[in-house]
C-alpha cells in the first residue's frame, strides 16, 4: 500500500473538542493517528498550538470550513493557522447550500477559485469535500465545481461514504476524478444508494465501503492524507476511532 498518513477528524468528539481539547488530542495520539483535521477555531484557546501537537506526535492534516459561511478574512486566518502549524490542506464543503442549486454551485465555484489562488501563494492546497448532495443527479454538483475551477487551484477531498450514500460507486468515482483528488476521508456506514433511510455511520470495515479497492486505487494518486471521519457513533469516540485505526493497521499495514 502507499505511504498514506492516517489522520483523525475531530467531529466524532463533538463539543468535547471545545471543553477538553487536550484530552481529545491525548486520545487521538494514543490510538496511533498521525494527525488531525478540524475547524480553524479549535486552536483559539491555545497559546502554543504547535507545541501541543508536536508533543503528542501529531501533525495538522487540514482545516475544514463551510464555503458559504466564510469570507476572505476568515480564509486568510485559516491559511495563517495552517502555515504556523505546518498544515497544507484547506478543505471546503457545502457549495450547493441548503437548496443544492446550480446557482449556488456556480457562485461558490468562483469563491473556491479565488481562495484556491490565494492559498497557492502560501503553498497550501484548497480541496472540496463532497457530501451526498454533490453526488446525486449523476454527480452534478461535483461536475459543476470541477468544470468551473482550475485544477491548479481547486482539488478534491473525497468522502467515501457520502459518495455511496449519494448513489455512486466510490471506487468508480475516484477513478473518474483521478488526479484531481489529493485527500481522502475514509468513512463507512450502511447505504443502498437510494437515500430512503437516514445515514448510518459505522467504524471502518463494518459497513458497505470497499476499502481494499479504494486504498489500492489511491496508491497511484497524489494523496498525502487519508483521514478517518465518523460523524456519529453509538460507542465512545475513543472506542470507535480505535476500531477504525486497528482495521487500517491490521488489513493494510497503515
Amino acid at each position: 500500500m502507499s505511504e498514506l498518513k492516517i489522520g483523525a477528524q475531530l467531529i466524532i468528539w463533538r463539543r468535547r473538542v471545545e471543553s477538553d481539547l487536550l484530552g481529545v488530542l491525548d486520545e487521538v495520539s494514543s490510538l496511533g493517528y498521525e494527525g488531525i483535521e478540524c475547524g480553524p477555531d479549535v486552536f483559539n484557546a491555545l497559546s502554543d498550538a504547535k507545541k501541543v501537537l508536536t508533543s503528542r506526535g501529531l501533525s495538522l492534516a487540514g482545516l475544514h470550513m463551510g464555503i458559504s459561511s466564510v469570507d476572505r478574512e476568515k480564509v486568510e486566518g485559516a491559511i495563517s493557522t495552517l502555515e504556523n502549524l505546518g498544515g497544507r490542506y484547506l478543505i471546503f464543503s457545502g457549495a450547493g447550500g441548503r437548496e443544492n442549486t446550480d446557482e449556488n454551485y456556480l457562485k461558490n465555484s468562483k469563491r473556491l477559485e479565488e481562495y484556491g489562488k490565494l492559498a497557492e501563494e502560501h503553498e497550501i492546497t484548497v480541496c472540496y469535500h463532497n457530501h451526498w448532495q454533490e453526488i446525486v443527479n449523476e454527480t452534478r454538483g461535483i461536475r459543476l465545481i470541477l468544470e468551473n475551477t482550475d485544477p491548479n487551484h481547486v482539488s478534491l477531498c473525497v468522502d467515501t461514504y457520502w459518495v455511496k450514500y449519494g448513489g455512486e460507486d466510490p471506487l468508480e468515482f475516484i477513478e473518474k476524478c483521478g488526479n484531481r483528488i489529493v485527500y481522502l476521508h475514509l468513512k463507512d456506514g450502511l447505504a443502498d444508494g437510494t437515500r430512503k433511510d437516514p445515514p448510518k455511520f459505522l467504524e471502518l470495515g463494518r459497513g458497505v465501503i470497499d476499502f481494499p479497492a479504494i486504498l489500492e486505487a489511491a496508491q497511484s494518486l497524489n494523496i498525502e492524507w487519508a483521514v478517518v471521519e465518523q460523524d456519529r457513533t453509538d460507542l465512545t469516540p475513543k472506542e470507535s476511532m480505535a476500531i477504525s485505526r486497528r482495521y487500517l493497521k491490521e488489513n493494510f499495514g497503515m
